[in-house]
């Protein structure tokens, strides 16, 4: 099996705060804090009924679910329609970023974050988050569980959620701001001097350390910076059912402005499959080996990609279409081969969701995190 029919891909969600005030003469209040961790829930693998319960426990909201759905695709609308070329963006990283964020703010600017994340209360979001968090590390856990009792490769496949804080030594930062967020969030907290180049480079060790090298981000902060909050979310998995090597061939690659580059692709015709087929558009799916689904949406000859990933409610409407859409036939499968990486200023995107009052020096207000006066200086 080729390397290709496997997708190694990690994303990273930063936010950076400064403070809004010339100068702090507060200090630190609380030490580096270590993440909660999710202790192994050493269930034997053939006890379904204690597995399934677990995962029960810590099943999500049928209300905190559609939430999700809906920030995913606005913010991806959001994202995705002001950038040309190929682009990978994570709703569910930038998600876990703004719900630490949110969680210490206060005021109308807490009300904007959380009517952008479509919850109401901080507690209900961070209880939430912090389920989908040990539903992955269970799942994961589980799988490898079985995959051990009956004599099975242990699969390499993941999905893997980290959270960080680093807190310079100028500002005061509330003890039970760092405690939610290390044990609801998962979050680590570190205490550092952003004047120092040191500081970048732990920064940027940590987040290939979180997503397995995949990404290796050369940091760069202003010595302005009080505070920054990162996600990252590394996935690794192939097909559940995999593509045949011999059907691997070179073709053409139609871009959207009409050129075309050579590529590898994996090819293969499922006679029964489901599809939709609406105006504009195919949509099929791929299943993969740790419970993912991959969507793959294909614009007609003629319809531009901006038709789709400008509108936010359109892009649901398509990837959550319900079952009396979907009609199985003959799929015809052709995929190329891709690589690529992107990297977005979020500003903008996150404003026209509601979300400026955090980047106003003036009217941000963060008192669940500090007294110190902080704004968002930078989304990433």
């Amino acid at each position: 099996m080729r390397r290709y029919q496997r997708m190694a891909a990690a994303v990273a969600a930063i936010a950076v705060l400064s403070c809004g005030c010339g100068g702090m003469g507060s200090s630190k209040t609380a030490d580096s804090v270590e993440a909660a961790s999710v202790e192994p829930a050493g269930i034997p693998a053939g006890d379904y009924e204690s597995w399934e319960e677990l995962l029960a426990e810590n099943d999500i909201r049928a209300e905190f679910a559609e939430s999700l759905s809906h920030f995913a695709f606005n913010s991806a609308s959001a994202v995705l329609s002001a950038e040309e070329g190929n682009a990978v963006f994570s709703p569910l990283s930038l998600y876990y970023a703004l719900s630490i964020l949110g969680t210490g703010a206060s005021g109308q600017t807490e009300a904007e974050i959380l009517g952008a994340l479509g919850v109401s209360d901080k507690a209900e979001l961070a209880d939430q988050c912090a389920r989908l968090y040990r539903r992955y590390a269970y799942t994961e856990e589980m799988e490898g569980a079985r995959a051990e009792e009956y004599g099975e490769e242990v699969p390499q496949s993941s999905i893997k959620l980290a959270d960080s804080l680093w807190i310079s030594d100028d500002i005061s930062l509330e003890p039970g701001y760092q405690e939610v967020c290390a044990e609801d969030f998962y979050t680590s907290s570190y205490h550092v001097d952003f004047k120092a180049q040191e500081t970048a480079e732990k920064i940027g060790a940590w987040i290939s350390e979180q997503t397995e090298g995949v990404l290796a981000p050369e940091m760069e902060l202003s010595p302005d910076t009080v505070l920054a909050i990162i996600n990252t979310l590394y996935f690794y998995g192939g097909w559940q059912d995999t593509f045949s090597e011999a059907l691997t061939e070179e073709d053409a690659f139609t871009r959207g402005d009409g050129s075309k580059v050579t590529v590898p692709f994996m090819n293969r015709t499922d006679t029964m499959k489901q599809f939709i087929k609406e105006e504009g558009y195919t949509l099929s799916a791929l299943d993969t080996n740790n419970g993912c689904e991959v969507l793959f949406l294909l614009p007609d000859a003629g319809t531009d990609i901006d038709a789709f990933t400008g509108d936010g409610d359109r892009l649901r409407e398509i990837f959550a279409e319900t079952d009396d859409k979907w009609k199985t036939g003959e799929v015809i499968w052709k995929i190329p081969k891709f690589s690529f990486g992107s990297s977005f200023d979020l500003e903008e995107a996150l404003k026209s969701m509601g979300m400026e009052r955090m980047f106003d020096s003036l009217s941000a207000e963060f008192a669940g995190m500090s007294q110190d006066p902080l704004y968002v200086d930078r989304t990433i």
